[in-house]
C-alpha cells in the first residue's frame, strides 16, 4: 500500500525547495524526480506526491489568501518557509482531499511541523490550521464538537 505520509514529507521537501528558489516552477520535475528516488521512501504515494506539489504550486496565491485570513496579526512574509509549506499542504489537503478527516489533516501538519521546524512553530501551525479547519469544514468541525 503507498504510503502516503511518506509522500506529504516528499513534497514538504520539494515545496521548501521551490519556495526557497523564487517559485521557479521549471524546476519541479527535478524536484521530484530526486524525491522519488529516495530510498527510505520507496513506498511513498507517488500519486499523490506529484498531485499535491503540482496543485499548491499551480495555485499559491490562491491558497494564501485562505491562509492570510487565519494568520492574525502577522505577515505571511513572516512565517517560515518550512512552516508555510506546512500550512499550505495541509490546506490543499482540506479543500481536495475531503476523504481525509481534517484531524488527520491537523495531526499530519504537526507530524512535519515537529520533524523538519522543531516544536516551538507547533502551537501556531495548530492554530492557523484550526481556523482553516472552522473555514473550509465548518460541518465535518460542527459535528466533532
Amino acid at each position: 500500500m503507498a504510503n502516503r505520509h511518506q509522500a506529504r514529507e516528499s513534497a514538504l521537501e520539494t515545496l521548501y525547495a521551490w519556495s526557497s528558489a523564487a517559485q521557479d516552477g521549471g524546476m519541479i520535475p527535478d524536484l521530484l524526480a530526486t524525491r522519488l528516488q529516495h530510498e527510505e521512501r520507496e513506498d511513498q504515494d507517488e500519486a499523490y506526491l506529484r498531485e499535491a506539489v503540482y496543485a499548491i504550486t499551480d495555485h499559491v496565491d490562491a491558497l494564501d489568501e485562505i491562509i492570510k485570513t487565519a494568520v492574525r496579526g502577522r505577515s505571511l512574509r513572516s512565517v517560515a518557509q518550512v512552516e508555510i509549506n506546512v500550512i499550505r499542504l495541509a490546506v490543499w489537503e482540506m479543500q481536495n482531499r475531503l476523504e481525509i478527516p481534517y484531524r488527520v489533516i491537523i495531526n499530519e501538519a504537526l507530524e512535519l511541523t515537529r520533524d523538519y521546524a522543531g516544536e516551538a512553530p507547533r502551537g501556531f501551525i495548530n492554530g492557523v490550521l484550526d481556523n482553516l479547519a472552522r473555514q473550509l469544514r465548518p460541518d465535518e468541525v460542527k459535528d466533532k464538537k
